[in-house]
């Protein structure tokens, strides 16, 4: 197979069993990703019954992870672009397995959050990582679907930490030792994968343009498409102008963290909100409201997500989810102001927010920055944009449950609804602000990663 240029046969490809492969490679590490991320909220559940935690507690445990994942983009995402996506793949689900593992043996509150934070460095470096290591692979027709492939595992994460929640409730485990299977249990995925990431090839792109390795990108394509590639010798880009980017790492990171925070938000404290707004009468009721909710609209969102990106775009899907959700939000704040509680209407409405979450900004924040920067600061501008997301997410982990009291004891229920009304106001203001960056970000779809990044002028 001849080309013209140097990855006409990875962009204009079919799919292969070589690009599922690495789909599954990296999509386990989203899994355990997303599992950890909110297995907490599930482990609170039981943790509130074995520690007096107050609620400066909650608020650190529940955000020392994604702290954690605010640093690690940043650090990962670098290395990814100096010494390259293979240098530190595994390493990220290396520490992710060991961090796992700590936080279910913790002996109090102060070890628990230092652990989950350690934890959190290596989901963060997962974020540019596994993304860029997948867009560099895939098809330029169907890179949208394979990224949204990888993505869409977080959604099995989220269902897999409300179902060993239901199943060790069901069981009536001690509550000391069911929080910390609920935690150790996310130490499996990564550690099942680390031998297959640090076997898979440097990605071709980061070859030919960063390391000068024309051979090596010839053997990175060849193990994917499964046959002989010629490609022609030298890198004819030059410096990369990082100055002009400066309006894509707004696009990419501005949206992420206005998502992040109402999306996270409204996740990790979700077995508590839906007891506050009377969907659920205990913890048992309150994880399976949860797990509906996920199963119902959560993960068909990741696919029709996934199967619509390429045809319908990346920008105009994330406009589209953001206004969506703006709407919801403050049709749902509007009724709970005037204490119009109707449990099914509200369900709907938040089942309708999550599915239009996925099928819009939570996929495509993802997907875009691995489009959008040149291939020497791609991993790094992915990392930006994930740390800043995932910055969204902590300050919503950790100043919610003070500045928006929900979970607490003390608080009437009219009072909860107000306090809620509230938030959404606030999470509504977010999503505006995700549109009004996302319009920065020129649409990257069916194009060659040189080209939706500017690397190389079109011809």
């Amino acid at each position: 197979m001849c080309s013209k240029t140097p990855f006409e046969p990875l962009d204009w490809s079919r799919p292969t069993p070589g690009h599922i492969r690495l789909l599954f490679i990296s999509g386990a590490g989203f899994f355990a990703d997303a599992y950890d991320l909110f297995a907490i909220s599930i482990a609170l559940v039981f943790l509130k019954q074995v520690w007096s935690l107050s609620t400066a507690d909650v608020s650190l445990i529940s955000s020392a992870a994604l702290f954690g994942a605010v640093i690690g983009p940043f650090i990962f995402g670098r290395i990814g672009d100096i010494f390259g996506r293979k240098y530190v793949y595994g390493i990220e689900a290396a520490l992710l397995a060991a961090g796992s593992v700590a936080s279910a043996l913790s002996v109090n509150p102060t070890m628990l959050w230092i652990t989950r934070f350690i934890l959190g460095l290596g989901v963060g470096g997962d974020y540019p990582i596994s993304a860029t290591l997948m867009s560099e692979y895939a098809p330029a027709k169907n890179r949208g679907l394979f990224v949204a492939g990888v993505f869409s595992m977080q959604g099995w994460g989220i269902v897999a930490a409300a179902l060993i929640g239901l199943g060790l409730l069901h069981a009536n485990v001690n509550p000391d030792i069911a929080w910390r299977i609920i935690l150790g249990f996310g130490a499996v995925a990564p550690a099942l994968v680390i031998y297959f990431r640090r076997r898979v090839h440097e990605t071709p792109r980061f070859e030919y343009f960063v390391k000068g390795n024309v051979e090596g990108a010839r053997r990175a394509m060849k193990d994917v498409l499964m046959q002989d590639v010629n490609i022609e010798g030298g890198s004819n880009v030059g410096s990369i102008n990082l100055i002009k980017y400066i309006p894509v790492i707004l696009g990419t990171a501005v949206p992420w963290f206005a998502l992040d925070v109402f999306f996270y938000g409204t996740n990790i404290f979700g077995p508590f909100v839906v007891t506050a707004l009377g969907l659920a009468s205990n913890p048992l009721s309150s994880i399976y409201v949860q797990l509906y909710a996920a199963l119902a609209f959560l993960v068909p969102g990741y696919y029709v997500a996934a199967f619509l990106v390429d045809k319908v775009g990346r920008r105009s899907m994330q406009i589209m989810g953001f206004s969506i959700v703006t709407a919801v939000y403050l049709a749902m704040a509007l009724i709970l102001r005037n204490e119009l509680i109707m449990p099914t209407t509200i369900l709907a409405l938040y089942g309708l927010a999550q599915f239009f979450t996925n099928v819009g900004p939570n996929v495509t924040t993802f997907i875009t920055p691995t489009e959008v920067f040149p291939t020497r600061f791609r991993s790094t501008g992915h990392g930006i944009a994930a740390g800043s997301g995932k910055l969204g997410a902590a300050l919503a982990a950790s100043l919610i449950p003070i500045y928006f009291p929900i979970t607490s004891s003390g608080v009437s229920a009219v009072a909860k609804y107000a306090i809620m009304s509230n938030l959404l106001l606030v999470l509504a203001i977010m999503a505006i602000i995700g549109i009004a960056f996302t319009l920065l970000i020129k649409e990257p779809k069916g194009k060659p990663l040189e080209l939706s990044s500017g690397e190389v002028a079109s011809q």
